[in-house]
C-alpha cells in the first residue's frame, strides 16, 4: 500500500475522564504521552471523554502519511470508505470492517491541539 497505513492506537470511550486517568495511571501504571482536556494518550492507547455517540466504545485508529491518497486506494479496492474529515488534530475518515463495524484511518495534523508530556 503506498499509503503506508500501520495501526496506530485504540481509543477507549469514557463517561469520567479523570477517573479513567487516574486508573490507567495511578493502578496500572502506565505512562501519558499527550493530554487535552478529553482525551489522554498513552502507547498505542488513548481514552476519551468527547465522543458519547460512538458507535462501540473501543476505536481502533491506522495511521497513514497522506489520508486523501489513503481514501482513494481504499475505495478503489471496494473498501467502503467515509468522506475525509478534517479536524483540530488530523484529518480522518471511517472505513467499514465487513461486519459493518467502522474503523479508523487517521493523518495527523502537524500541530495538534493536545499536549506532549
Amino acid at each position: 500500500m503506498s499509503s503506508n497505513l500501520r495501526f496506530g492506537f485504540a481509543v477507549n470511550n469514557v463517561k469520567d475522564i479523570a477517573q479513567a486517568k487516574s486508573f490507567y495511571t495511578e493502578v496500572l501504571g502506565l505512562k501519558v504521552q499527550r493530554e487535552a482536556p478529553n482525551f489522554v494518550q498513552f502507547e498505542h492507547f488513548a481514552i476519551a471523554s468527547d465522543n458519547p455517540d460512538a458507535t462501540s466504545p473501543i476505536e481502533l485508529y491506522w495511521l497513514v502519511d497522506d489520508a486523501d491518497a489513503a481514501r482513494r486506494e481504499l475505495a478503489g479496492r471496494g473498501a467502503a470508505c467515509g468522506p475525509v474529515d478534517a479536524k483540530p488534530f488530523g484529518k480522518l475518515f471511517t472505513v467499514k470492517d465487513p461486519e459493518g463495524a467502522q474503523r479508523f484511518v487517521l493523518e495527523f495534523a502537524t500541530s495538534r491541539p493536545s499536549k506532549s508530556v
